[in-house]
């Protein structure tokens, strides 16, 4: 792609500046086309793509399924309310999760100031000591003392510019608090959140979802701010307040009082624990596994599988005998910034034949024992007896201990792609691997017929390789930007070696059960940052690509890849709720189980 060249992301943030109220979806998709013409089936489901998963950082939010408005127009002259706790005066702080989800809204800096300008400071991190919030904090212990602050006042804040978003702060004693002149805009504002998050397909919705389109159309927007959304929330037993950033409406089972340092506490037998969070995110993961199952069955009614599950990666190693696997994998999958890198996946093995990794046995024998000092005994008895999946869970629960106390474990290590008559004394560092698919000198595809047929692995990765690049030079004929071909076929290159690994495969002979396996089992858990919108994109090249294979007559049938395409929803969402399962938690290996059915069974 050329620097001239106007990008998606570009041209909405250009519009985002242009408009100066609501528009309707399909008339801000169509000036992107005007804009960047496409000769896709579907040219709105990429743009609608990018507004779904990265609106607020392009400007944008969305008010209704048909209709948007520029961000800075919703957030400019809006008037809300925060009531710091007793001990937040203390401490002199006032922790950031009071001003969500209008701070940091656009993605970008935010500025807070007192009435007369003065710019107040940003904590890194709200911790007096005793326990921290989890989130950084605004420096106020001079403003309180400066403006007589007591318990129960409250904080008006003002969004006075939102390019750059700046808050201006002011205070109100609690004798001049109206409750009745803000009576019915609270109601408003409770039953508008409740129908919001029960119409919500996800167990748990981000704040900004749901809390920032409501204030947008409210016509008392900016006027006299009524009590803080949060403590409304709390204290509705229709409603849950999860980390103080997530809505729910689903019943988390018995809960307990809270400690005197949470955040919102109107009604502290209403809020949520560590427990109940759990809760929440097995509900959530049990309605996926329900819509999973669903999807599953009706693709085999439909004839496009046979129904039988396949788990070949999940054959994992014992805990002596860790594989270490190397994934090419994609950075940033923007059309704009589609540069590429290598990232490893940090497991313990002897590596694949083809692959020397510059670490000898010795090394790993110590790495092995200086772990088994670290871990608790009662965890190292649990891996002797444990089945290798077991094991693996066992050691990810303690990952973030070990990454602190014993970052030696996790060296960097060089590789070596060892072809027969190569001189094994080259060696490259994983930074220094250059792009697989171009050459550094002159930007031309890579010729793989080099690479070892050594094993059959190698032969079988080769075969695929072919086929990719046959599919990068298709994409080009067909009108595809140089970009949008080397990120399609990259997005490939982890599948391609999980078939040669796992099934002694090449992409050619890819179906309905590989891929299912692929993308709801190994990417989210074996491929190091795997993320929801690679995986999304991922979805897209298998469909592209297993189509390409039709037209050429490689294959007879690529309805198991559209198939797969449909629920890539689905797929994205099983790796943002992996995202959140805390290694650290007694219920790990609950909920690591219930979000890998049917392959942990």
């Amino acid at each position: 792609m050329t620097q001239r060249e106007a990008t998606i992301a570009g041209i909405l943030r250009r519009l985002a500046g242009e408009y100066q109220g609501p528009v309707e979806e399909r008339q801000l998709l169509e000036r992107v086309l005007e804009q960047r013409p496409s000769s896709a089936k579907n040219p709105f489901a990429t743009i609608r793509e990018r507004l779904r998963w990265d609106g607020l950082t392009l400007g944008w939010l969305r008010l209704s399924r048909g209709q948007l408005v520029p961000l800075r127009i919703a957030l400019e002259g809006l008037r809300f309310r925060c009531i710091p706790r007793p001990r937040d005066l203390v401490t002199g702080l006032l922790p950031l999760a009071h001003l969500q989800p209008f701070w940091g809204a656009c993605g970008a800096t935010c500025h807070l100031r007192e009435l007369n300008g003065t710019p107040l400071d940003i904590l890194p991190l709200a911790d007096d000591g005793v326990r921290s919030t989890g989130l950084p904090a605004v420096n106020c212990h001079a403003w309180y003392a400066r403006v007589g602050f007591c318990a129960g006042d409250s904080v008006i804040v003002t969004v006075t510019s939102a390019e750059p978003l700046t808050l201006t702060i002011e205070h109100e004693p609690q004798r001049l608090f109206a409750p009745a002149a803000v009576a019915a805009q609270d109601a408003e504002l409770l039953e508008a959140i409740v129908d919001r998050v029960r119409r919500a397909h996800a167990a748990l919705i981000p704040c900004d979802e749901v809390i920032l389109p409501i204030f947008a159309a409210a016509p008392w927007r900016t006027t006299y701010p009524g009590t803080p959304w949060q403590q409304l929330v709390v204290g509705d037993g229709r409603l849950r307040l999860v980390d103080n950033l997530f809505l729910t409406s689903r019943q988390l089972g018995p809960l307990q009082i809270i400690d005197s340092d949470e955040i919102f506490a109107s009604h502290p037998s209403l809020h949520p624990t560590d427990d109940d969070r759990e809760h929440a995110l097995l509900a959530e993961i049990e309605a996926l596994q329900k819509e999973l199952s669903r999807s599953r069955q009706l693709d085999a009614e439909a004839g496009i599988w046979s129904g039988q599950i396949r788990r070949a990666s999940t054959l994992l190693g014992q805990f002596d005998e860790l594989p270490l696997l190397l994934y090419p994998r994609a950075k940033n999958l923007d059309d704009q910034r589609d540069e590429l890198i290598l990232d490893l996946e940090e497991e313990w093995s002897g590596g694949d034949e083809g692959i020397e990794l510059m670490v000898d046995q010795e090394t790993l024998r110590q790495a092995q024992e200086r772990m088994r000092q670290l871990l608790p005994p009662e965890v190292v008895a649990r891996l002797q007896v444990a089945r290798p999946e077991e094991a693996e869970v066992i050691i990810a629960q303690h990952l973030n201990m070990l990454l602190v106390r014993a970052p030696e474990l996790f060296p960097r290590i060089e590789r070596l792609m060892v072809n027969s008559d190569e001189d094994l004394s080259k060696r490259a560092s994983v930074d220094e691997l250059p792009d697989p698919w171009m050459d550094d000198d002159d930007d031309e595809l890579i010729d793989l017929d080099d690479l070892s047929d050594a094993d059959d692995s190698s032969a079988l990765l080769a075969r695929s390789h072919d086929l990719l690049r046959q599919f990068h030079d298709y994409l080009l004929e067909t009108g595809r930007r140089m970009a949008t071909a080397r990120m399609r076929s990259q997005a490939m290159l982890v599948y391609a070696e999980f078939l040669a690994s796992y099934y002694g495969r090449t992409l050619a002979e890819g179906d309905y059960a590989t891929l299912d396996e692929y993308l709801f089992f190994h990417y989210p858990y074996r491929v190091l940052k795997s993320s929801a919108r690679q995986v999304r994109t991922i979805c897209t090249a298998l469909k592209q690509f297993y189509a390409f294979l039709v037209q050429r007559g490689v294959i007879g049938d690529a309805r198991f890849a559209e198939a797969i395409w449909r629920r890539r929803h689905q797929a994205a969402h099983v790796v943002e709720i992996y995202d959140r399962i805390a290694g650290d938690s007694p219920s790990f290996d609950l909920l690591f189980a219930q979000l890998f059915q049917p392959y942990t069974g």
